[in-house]
């Protein structure tokens, strides 16, 4: 069984939970291959990895977490990518079969996706083949055309950043300007009145002085 290790049961080493038989695993997978597909081959929400859990749980009589069952499931779509690598590279060489006993499995998941993916590159491929020369010279011109309209729309956005920045700066100079106007504007209030307060004082003293006998 994969994943299977030997474990001693002793009060020096715990048995690990996060071991899974392979029973337990292609019960997972069943699980969550149904909600998958239902999910039209997208992501499943959180609470459907509950229900993994307990789907697993009660079938096998262990007691795994929503948690554990998404890394368990990363890590059998891991284990499918590089078997779906080697199965596609011996095609051009030395033939090779996958004896991971959950390829098939999750080839029927993942390998009609990816087929149709590829269907529709080579559809594309070969009709852009079939097209007249005049025809994809005139594709290539629009191209061009967009990709030249495209870099004249993003000189435009950095002129108008930069045009806003500027104004900007004009604005908080203005506001420093009036700001130093304004104190410049009490500061010479402040010494015409102290200049005032100094002539009454000496208007006084006169005053006084002449009146004395």
């Amino acid at each position: 069984m994969e994943d299977a290790v030997a474990v001693v049961k002793s009060p020096s080493m715990p048995v690990r939970e996060d071991i899974w038989s392979e029973e337990a695993t292609a019960t997972l997978i069943e699980a969550w291959g149904e909600r998958y597909l239902n999910a039209n081959r997208g992501n499943i929400r959180q609470h459907h990895w509950q229900e993994l859990a307990d789907a697993v749980n009660n079938r096998h009589a262990l007691n795994r977490t929503d948690i554990q069952c998404k890394n368990r499931i990363d890590t059998v779509k891991k284990k499918y990518k590089v078997e779906k690598a080697r199965v596609s590279k011996s095609e051009s060489e030395e033939a090779y079969v996958s004896t991971w006993p959950f390829f098939q499995t999750m080839d029927g998941l993942f390998g009609s996706k990816i087929t149709t993916r590829s269907k529709k590159r080579q559809v594309r491929a070969a009709a852009e083949e079939t097209e007249a020369p005049s025809v994809r010279k005139r594709k290539r011109k629009e191209e061009k055309y967009r990709e030249v309209a495209t870099a004249i729309e993003r000189l435009g956005e950095i002129y108008e950043r930069v045009e806003r920045k500027k104004q900007i700066g004009i604005i908080e100079l203005e506001k420093q300007r009036m700001k130093f106007m304004q104190e410049l504007e009490c500061l010479r209030m402040k010494m015409l009145v102290e200049s005032e307060i100094q002539i009454q004082k000496m208007r006084r003293a006169a005053a006084a002085a002449d009146s004395s006998p």
